[in-house]
């Protein structure tokens, strides 16, 4: 059996889809400052609420057969606990900020930013379930790091909220597409220097005569069926517009 909450039509597992006040989660983080210990504890505690939900029949049918939806003021907590469980996650994988120094020079050198990129979460890397990414804003920049090797993973513009602006690259027409891959293989050997180009297959590609992408591919390594690759893209201009690297993953 699932749980769905009508509301945004989450499909949960019956035994963590539960509608519990957010108070009973703070508490229980609040039990013990172990993030592991912490979500033991939550995801207990939500499987006795789940059973206790069910059997007092406060479900409705779901869409789907197999499924119950909760409404209105349940629907809401069960999203709060979605929240809170997925924070709890979180704290398991997170390392200390202490620890996060070298994945910020790294990502200094890489856009010549002499700020301090600004930690969001992590989580899975984009690229491989396998691997435990950090994620960083940069200005208007999104930055995955790897935490294993505090390599940089990806580069490039975060997701615009409604009503934001863009961001804005300059895309006069300095370079030529050949200065391009020039500027290409600099910045990788300077980023990533352990790539071998020599060995890899080369392809660009291009996109309204003022974006180029120059990609390097490792024909005999896959990331999750994805031939693993280095890649970066410029503008006309010489503007950096993103860096994808899964050749270490």
């Amino acid at each position: 059996m699932t749980i769905i909450t009508k509301a945004k039509a989450t499909i949960l597992p019956a035994l963590v889809g539960v509608a519990v006040l957010a108070g009973l989660v703070t508490a229980v983080s609040a039990q013990s400052a172990n993030p592991q210990e912490t979500l033991d504890a939550l995801t207990e505690q939500l499987r006795t609420k789940a059973e206790q939900a069910v059997n007092a029949g406060q479900t409705t049918d779901g869409t789907h057969e197999g499924e119950k939806a909760f409404t209105g003021e349940t629907a809401k907590q069960l999203e709060e606990l979605r929240r809170q469980g997925s924070n709890a996650k979180e704290a398991t994988l997170a390392r200390p900020a202490s620890e996060r120094g070298a994945a910020v020079a790294n990502i200094r050198a890489l856009t010549g930013n002499q700020g301090n990129p600004e930690y969001v979460s992590t989580a899975k890397s984009s690229y491989s379930n396998s691997v435990i990414a950090e994620y960083y804003m940069v200005g208007q920049d999104y930055v995955e790091v790897d935490t294993k090797t505090n390599k940089i993973v990806q580069f490039g513009p975060a997701p615009v909220a409604k009503g934001q602006p863009a961001k804005e690259y300059n895309t006069e027409a300095r370079f030529s597409p050949e200065q391009l891959e020039a500027k290409a293989r600099e910045f990788i050997a300077k980023n990533a220097p352990d790539a071998n180009l020599g060995s890899l297959k080369e392809s660009t590609g291009e996109k309204g005569g003022t974006n180029f992408f120059f990609r390097f591919t490792d024909e005999s390594k896959e990331v999750e069926g994805v031939k693993a690759f280095v890649q970066v893209g410029f503008t006309v201009g010489g503007d950096l517009l993103s860096y994808t690297n899964t050749l270490g993953l």
